[in-house]
């Protein structure tokens, strides 16, 4: 998106679309693509590293944003100055980040937004052909809406962004809005709680109808707007009674909603007035539903399900407008994940819609232990709403869903393994955990005691069992086949095979070790031959007789699932 104006501290989205969207907002809430704002859209394209230089060192410059705008067809002028550029990106994280170095390079001034809160500002005349200011930022689990504006002044207009991550921490794409949030919307969503009060319902609609009509909204100016928010009293000028005005005086939400930027913005335009009337007198006749904000749609997918309840964990005991707020009372807590559940439809409620929820295959982000806290909480709090009730029933179903059925021995992985493996298991109910390991004589090689543990699945890297290789005096186990069982209250209930794999270094050429490329079976050459084992089962799949380095040969010959190189035992 680009807009005329090449101002950093103005708002160009603001002026373009006649105060109905601002910067804030889509950074706050994203747009998709093809939105359209007046004469501009919001298009798709890739900006690169472009660079050029004339014959000195220092006649250096990027143009890349100009490239960019002719490239995707916003514009055939080669040469736009005083014009300002958005890019918007969606930066999803599987965990929560703090202290995330972000660079950025601009020709000219640059604004940087993070899920709705302006993180870096530079207000200068420069060139650039790379990134030139440094920041940090904490990234949430899941998504973060970045927001870059450059306001490009005469000359060059270039842009660059880094975030200093690995390659596999983050990912990128395109952001999906799923409701039309006009500032009306967004307002009446920030100032719910205020806007609740019975007062303001008595007084707002007469102020707000009054400041729709055309000659006053003559004389609502940047200028008056800033002086009202100073001097509430003048408000009588627009037929305000004295206790209404003494009210909003005292009122300190109130106060905080004239000075907001995007509320100023809003009283200047009589459509979204409208709009903001309606919303906040409940009349949301005139509001078409798609463009009604989704109650406790956290991640804003346009559905509320289990995704929801985990984003709403992640801000427990914020204070203020809140996207997790969903009962609007100006705190996130365990009320708003029981509103939340009880917004939930039956398919997203469904059993079948809880299994795979988790940033990996092996790592969910809700656990049995988690939502059995939050039924304890919520025995405290006293309430026979409808609603509420059906939050907890959800939320129960939930549990259940999530608590495995019987309690299980999982392969452990890697396996083959060296120097360490983890081993996965799940408990139907809450019980005492020990896993032992033996050595295929029936030595115990190691104990490993977990105490008392919650019933759940323990299957990703921080839950499973984890063993280090090594037995109970901190010495490596040889190479070979062991055994490790799973006790639950002192009762054991399951046992399974792994398999420690040779080490490289000093040792005798006494046997040898091959994997299959797919890692699902083993060789392993011994003086008689050489045994094959599938790795999963533990069974033996065949013995090659004969002289062990003939053999060999002829597995690697006919055998074409074994590695060609070799791994010596210790």
């Amino acid at each position: 998106m680009i807009a005329k104006g090449g101002d950093i501290d103005s708002d160009q989205l603001a002026a373009a679309s006649q105060g109905r969207l601002t910067e804030n907002l889509v950074a706050a809430y994203g747009v998709n693509e093809g939105d359209t704002l007046g004469q501009l859209q919001w298009t798709r394209g890739n900006i690169f590293p472009e660079i050029d230089c004339l014959f000195w060192r220092w006649g250096c410059y990027s143009d890349n944003v100009n490239s960019v705008i002719n490239r995707i067809g916003l514009s055939n002028d080669r040469g736009l100055n005083y014009h300002s550029a958005y890019a918007l990106i969606n930066i999803f994280s599987p965990k929560a980040r703090k202290n995330v170095a972000m660079g950025v390079g601009s020709d000219d001034s640059v604004k940087v937004w993070l899920n709705g809160e302006i993180v870096h500002v530079n207000k200068v005349d420069r060139r650039t052909t790379g990134i030139q200011d440094l920041f940090r930022v904490n990234l949430n689990a899941g998504n973060n809406l970045l927001l870059v504006k450059v306001s490009d002044n005469l000359w060059n207009w270039g842009m660059f962004f880094e975030i200093y991550l690995e390659a596999g921490d983050f990912s990128t794409a395109l952001p999906v809005a799923t409701a039309d949030i006009s500032l009306a919307v967004h307002l009446s969503q920030k100032y719910r709680t205020t806007l609740q009060d019975p007062v303001i319902q008595e007084v707002l609609p007469n102020l707000l109808s009054r400041l729709q009509e055309p000659e006053i909204q003559a004389l609502l100016t940047p200028f008056t707007i800033d002086a009202i928010a100073g001097n509430p009293d003048l408000l009588a000028q627009f037929g305000l009674r004295d206790e209404a005005i003494t009210f909003i005086k005292e009122n300190a939400g109130v106060r905080v909603m004239l000075r907001d930027p995007d509320f100023q913005i809003l009283l200047q335009n009589p459509t979204a007035l409208s709009e903001f009337a309606a919303l906040v007198t409940d009349d949301e006749s005139v509001i078409p539903p798609e463009k009604r904000p989704l109650r406790a749609d956290v991640d804003g997918n346009g559905v509320v399900n289990i995704l929801d309840l985990v984003r709403i964990t992640t801000r427990l005991g914020r204070t203020g407008p809140d996207v997790a707020d969903v009962n609007g009372d100006g705190s996130v807590d365990i009320r708003d994940i029981v509103l939340a559940a009880a917004l939930m439809s039956a398919k997203a409620a469904a059993p079948s819609a809880c299994a795979g929820i988790g940033i990996g295959p092996n790592q969910p982000l809700l656990r049995p232990e988690d939502i059995q806290l939050w039924l304890t909480q919520i025995q405290r709090i006293d309430s026979h709403d409808p609603t509420f009730q059906r939050g907890v029933i959800v939320l129960k179903h939930l549990m259940e869903a999530l608590t495995p059925k019987k309690t299980g021995l999982l392969p452990n992985y890697p396996n083959p393994f060296n120097p360490e493996t983890w081993i996965p298991y799940q408990l139907a109910e809450a019980a005492d955990v020990m896993l032992t390991i033996h050595a295929t004589d029936g030595r115990l090689i190691r104990t490993l005691s977990f105490g008392h543990q919650s019933a759940g699945m323990y299957q990703s890297k921080n839950r499973a069992a984890y063993w280090d290789g090594r037995n109970a005096l901190g010495e490596p186990v040889a190479s070979g086949v062991y055994f490790y069982t799973l006790r639950v209250s002192g009762e054991s209930t399951a046992i399974r095979k792994m398999f420690v794999k040779a080490r490289y270094g000093k040792g005798s050429l006494s046997g040898k070790i091959a994997n299959s490329d797919d890692g699902k079976r083993l060789a392993v050459a011994c003086n008689i031959g050489i045994w094959m084992y599938d790795i999963e089962t533990g069974k033996i799949l065949n013995l090659l007789t004969g002289h062990t380095n003939w053999v060999w040969k002829l597995a690697h010959i006919f055998g074409h699932w074994m590695h060609i190189g070799m791994l010596l035992l210790e």
